[in-house]
């Protein structure tokens, strides 16, 4: 089945913007003044990133939404209730810059990293679907972001 690409540049913009957003966050907040709260909320972020590394194995990770060439369907894992285990891991681990410095633009910067990520989330499903048949049953049976909610 033929896949409809957009311009590569666009999977490299995606990636720049996500990376240019964590760091115009990193700049507008105090990331280094953690809590009693922030911290467990951190950890929580960083372990699920790293269990989502663990179960696609460090060879399969890709930082573009471009699928690899050889890609397999990862159903296991964190995987098994949600798709996008590494983008929920990012949002969760930079939830608590806003909130301790609660800033018009701090809210600002984390909503443009958000929609950064669901663009780059709804592009990568939309070359998936087109690669592995199976994708849209594995998409009705788990959630995007957040299990059972969205």
């Amino acid at each position: 089945m033929q896949q409809k690409l957009l311009h590569p540049w666009y999977s490299y913009g995606l990636v720049s913007a996500q990376f240019g957003f964590i760091a115009l966050l990193l700049a507008a907040t105090h990331p280094w003044q953690i809590t009693d709260w922030s911290f467990p909320v951190h950890i929580l972020g960083a372990i699920l990133g790293l269990w989502a590394l663990k179960t696609m194995h460090l060879g399969h990770f890709n930082i573009i939404p471009d699928p690899m060439p050889h890609l397999q369907l990862v159903t296991t894992g964190p995987y098994a209730f949600i798709r996008h285990p590494m983008y929920a891991s990012i949002l969760i681990f930079f939830l608590p810059f806003p909130i301790l410095h609660s800033t018009p633009i701090s809210w600002l910067v984390f909503a443009l990293l958000g929609m950064t990520l669901l663009l780059k989330l709804h592009y990568e499903e939309h070359l998936i679907r087109h690669k592995i048949s199976d994708y849209k049953i594995y998409q009705s049976h788990t959630k995007k972001l957040i299990p059972w909610v969205f």
